[in-house]
Order: C-alpha cells, then structure tokens, then sequence
C-alpha cells in the first residue's frame, strides 16, 4: 500500500484535507470492540449507521439543520423519541467511541513526517470528518490539533460527504481554491467523491 509523502505533492498544492476515521488511524475491528461495551446497544448502533448511509452525500445548509434531520430519521428508524436518540448519540455512543480510540488505537506513522513536509511548503492542513467529537479523537490519538489549520466536521457545516458545499466551505475558510487542494481519506464513496465533484485531487489510503 502506498502512503502519502512529500512526492504526491505538486507547485499547485496549497491545502491538504485529511479524513479522520480510517484514515488518521486505522479502525480495523472498531464496531466489534465497540459492541462488546454493554454501553453500546447494537439496535442503536445499527440505526445510527443506517441513518448516516440514508443522509450521505446530503447537505442542509448548518448545524442545527442537519441535527434535525439526522436525529429525526434516526428516532424514526430506531423507533425511539428524537430525545432518547440525542442522548444515546452524544452522550454515550460518541464517548465511548473516544474510549476506545484511546485504548486500542494510535496514529498512522506517515502523519507526522508528511504533515513537516507540508509545513516546510506552506501548504495548510485540515481535518474534515464525517463524524462529530473530532478534537476528542485526536487527543485521544495523541494527536495534537495544533498540527491542523482547521478541524471540523461535516455535521458541523451542515452535512455529510460526499457533498460538495462541504468542500466548498473548507476552501472559502482557507481562502484558496479547490484544484489547490488534496484531499486524503481511506473511502472513494465519500473522500474521494467529494474531490471528485469539487475538482480537488485525491489520494487513497
């Protein structure tokens, strides 16, 4: 497998966008560590995941939009009240998964030397994942944000990839645009797509 370096850099590249999950760390048997947590409901999990392939590649225009229509479909999908689905979401299923990026999980070892490549051309780093709870993640990774020009997530501006404002906010926040963009992620459904429909390039993970 090939990872990324200074190589997949070009004069043109001026902001690299990382997904987080699968791709800032490996995920291999997350959903079975977190279903061995009795804290973890597998129905729950299981509509929350539906829920999220059902609203890909939407977008609702912010934050508070795009909570309503998740946690909406996800209390109809679970058969619970839109409450019971929030609570659920934010304060168990969420932290737990931090938990267990702690326990289990560490960055991937190209992060470090290609973000100092990076550095040493000038070119901004972003995270953008399609989950929430993302400066939790990384601290749970060691990580430290500061090695990032922006982290955020695509529920906080108003959607999930692959769609295309998503992007076309990031490049707005860093003030280039999307052909000066690499985007880096371990999915061709979701990453890659929404390089593919912005005009960004892509490299597979």
């Amino acid at each position: 497998m090939l990872y990324p370096n200074s190589s997949i850099l070009t004069e043109q590249t001026r902001l690299v966008v990382f997904d987080l999950d699968g791709t800032l760390y490996k995920k291999r048997r997350m959903v079975w560590r977190m279903l061995m947590s009795a804290l973890c409901e597998w129905r729950m999990m299981l509509a929350e995941r539906k829920t999220r392939s059902a609203l890909r590649g939407q977008y609702f225009g912010t934050k508070e939009a795009f909570d309503e229509a998740f946690f909406t479909q996800f209390a109809g999908i679970r058969g619970c009240c839109k409450k019971d689905a929030i609570e659920w979401y934010e304060n168990i299923y969420m932290p737990l998964m931090v938990r267990v990026i702690g326990r289990w999980y560490k960055p991937v070892e190209w992060l470090l030397p290609f973000a100092e490549a990076c550095k040493k051309r000038d070119i901004r780093l972003v995270v953008l994942s399609d989950y929430g709870h993302t400066h939790e993640k990384l601290a749970a990774l060691g990580i430290d944000k500061h090695l990032f020009d922006w982290v955020v997530s695509a529920p906080e501006l108003g959607g999930l990839k692959p769609a295309a404002q998503l992007m076309s906010k990031v490049v707005e926040e860093m003030k280039i645009t999307p052909n000066q963009c690499l985007v880096i992620g371990d999915r061709e459904d979701t990453d890659g797509q929404l390089a593919q429909l912005t005009g960004a390039r892509f490299f597979l993970v």
